[in-house]
């Protein structure tokens, strides 16, 4: 398992929940989102965030009842293709208790080996294509036994838009990256990136350590970097949320209330950087019929039952 502990509002993840970065900006600053149907094809929106279970299911997580549950998910899909039946690039589940704000960033390799309802054993990145956000949503609370209350989901050219649309985002790379593929090119420290560049950073899986687990770490560091942002933005100047909300209205599509993107705003401002986990289930590569796939560990299954009872693993 990867784990790090970064000063960032990583908890402000529990707030969105898409794999990178941006996805947790644009829920912010959707709070004057319009609400709009999940289903139509080809669909452009940089981000879009949905109840994964009908909105009046999150009212007990928001009061605090129990934890709440977001699955964070960057689909693959290049321009012209419907992005919510492509294949998840990124796959992180975030959790909040909203009692202690505390959260933790699971992230779940794309190749991970996994049985997807109706659809027999593949790769976990498979499901979205299968059957879009939903499919992916059963997949990992099978998986999990975690009750999923929303869903995000953002693709390559929404990561790049909504970096870009709030100044870019502070990152410390962890080790030099310089990878022909994903045209990472950085040496190990803090860099100011562009939409491009944090592009870059979360779809190297070429030279990091771990390859596929590693990727997935970078992805958990990157959407803690967009949150760190915004807690930053808000602690320094809180009018500034308007200017989150008119780049959420621009990149944003939900089926929430105004009244309930707002809420997670503002948990997200409430989450201190010392009490969120960027971690990342603990798996092994192997290959099934010549393929190279992600094996998750038994050791897993005390990760996904912290999260269960509390939101969090471990102590951030």
């Amino acid at each position: 398992m990867i784990r790090t502990r970064h000063p960032v509002v990583a908890a402000t993840a529990g707030l969105t929940a898409l794999t990178v970065a941006l996805a947790a900006v644009a829920i912010v600053r959707a709070g004057a989102g319009r609400a709009s149907s999940p289903t139509a094809p080809g669909s452009t929106a940089a981000i879009q965030l949905f109840a994964a279970h009908g909105e009046a299911s999150l009212v007990p997580a928001l009061a605090g009842e129990r934890p709440l549950f977001i699955l964070a998910l960057g689909s693959d899909a290049r321009p012209g293709q419907n992005a919510l039946r492509e294949r998840s690039d990124s796959i992180h589940l975030i959790g909040v208790n909203l009692r202690t704000h505390q959260a933790t960033i699971l992230g779940f390799p794309r190749d991970s080996w996994v049985s997807i309802p109706g659809h027999g054993t593949n790769k976990i990145n498979a499901a979205m294509h299968d059957g879009g956000p939903d499919l992916t949503v059963r997949t990992v609370e099978q998986i999990t036994g975690i009750h999923i209350d929303l869903w995000l989901l953002t693709t390559f050219g929404g990561i790049k838009n909504m970096v870009d649309g709030i100044g870019g985002v502070t990152v410390d790379v962890p080790y030099p990256m310089h990878d022909a593929f994903s045209h990472a090119n950085f040496s190990r420290g803090v860099h100011h990136l562009t939409g491009s560049k944090a592009l870059a950073f979360a779809r190297d899986r070429h030279d990091v350590p771990g390859g596929d687990l590693g990727r997935s770490h970078d992805q958990g560091i990157l959407l803690e970097a967009g949150l760190t942002k915004l807690r930053k933005d808000f602690a320094e100047d809180p009018a500034d949320i308007f200017h989150w909300i008119a780049v959420g209205w621009r990149n944003v599509k939900t089926n929430l209330s105004v009244a309930t993107l707002l809420q997670l705003g503002l948990t997200a401002t409430q989450i201190s950087p010392a009490n969120v986990n960027n971690i990342v289930v603990p798996a092994s590569g192997g290959s099934v019929g010549g393929f190279s796939v992600v094996f998750i560990q038994p050791g897993a299954r005390s990760l996904y039952a912290q999260m269960r009872a509390k939101g969090v693993v471990g102590n951030p």
